[in-house]
C-alpha cells in the first residue's frame, strides 16, 4: 500500500507541472501592444521620457511603462518586464529629468552603480498636471486588441527655484 501511495503522489505531482506548464510564460495575463508617440507642443519630440500606464483607482491590474526612443515613440512593458499591457483603464502620466540648464544626465550606461537622476542633479521637466499618478489629463482606455496611443505635452521646462 505503501508503493501506491508515492505513485499517487507522483501521478499528481505531473499533473500539477503539466498544469502549470500549460498556462505558458504569461502567468495567466492577457496582454496586448500599446504603442505610440509622445511630441512636446506638438513638434518636438518627447525623447528619452518615461510613459507610464498606472490602473484606474480600483481597477486590479498593474500597468506598465517605457522609455520613448529620439522620435519620442514608445511600445509598453507590463510592470513583470513583458511586452504589452492588460487592457483597461489608465492614467497616463509622463516624466523626464534633465539637468537644470535643460541638457541631458550623464550616461550611465557603463556604471555599474547607477545613481539616481536627483542625485545626477536631475530635475523634473515635465508640468506637475502631466507627471502625477490620478492627472486626468491622459485617461486612456486600452481595448482587448491594444492599440496606437499618442500624446503630446504642451511645454517641458524647468522648475522654478524660488
Amino acid at each position: 500500500m505503501k508503493i501506491m501511495r508515492i505513485d499517487i503522489r507522483l501521478i499528481w505531482v505531473g499533473i500539477l507541472l503539466t498544469v502549470a506548464g500549460c498556462s505558458g510564460d504569461t502567468g495567466g495575463l492577457k496582454l496586448v501592444t500599446v504603442k505610440g508617440n509622445v511630441t512636446v507642443g506638438d513638434v518636438e519630440p518627447f525623447a528619452k521620457g518615461l510613459v507610464i500606464f498606472t490602473p484606474k483607482q480600483g481597477e486590479k491590474y498593474l500597468g506598465g511603462s517605457a522609455v520613448t526612443d529620439e522620435k519620442g515613440n514608445y511600445v509598453m512593458r507590463h510592470a513583470t518586464q513583458r511586452a504589452g499591457i492588460e487592457p483597461g483603464q489608465y492614467d497616463v502620466s509622463f516624466s523626464l529629468f534633465r539637468l537644470p540648464d535643460g541638457s541631458s544626465l550623464p550616461d550611465q550606461s557603463n556604471v555599474r552603480e547607477k545613481k539616481s537622476p536627483q542625485e545626477l542633479g536631475g530635475v523634473q521637466f515635465v508640468p506637475p498636471e502631466y507627471l502625477t499618478f490620478g492627472s486626468t489629463k491622459n485617461n486612456t482606455v486600452v481595448p482587448a486588441a491594444g492599440g496606437r496611443f499618442d500624446f503630446d505635452i504642451p511645454e517641458l521646462k524647468a522648475p522654478s527655484s524660488k
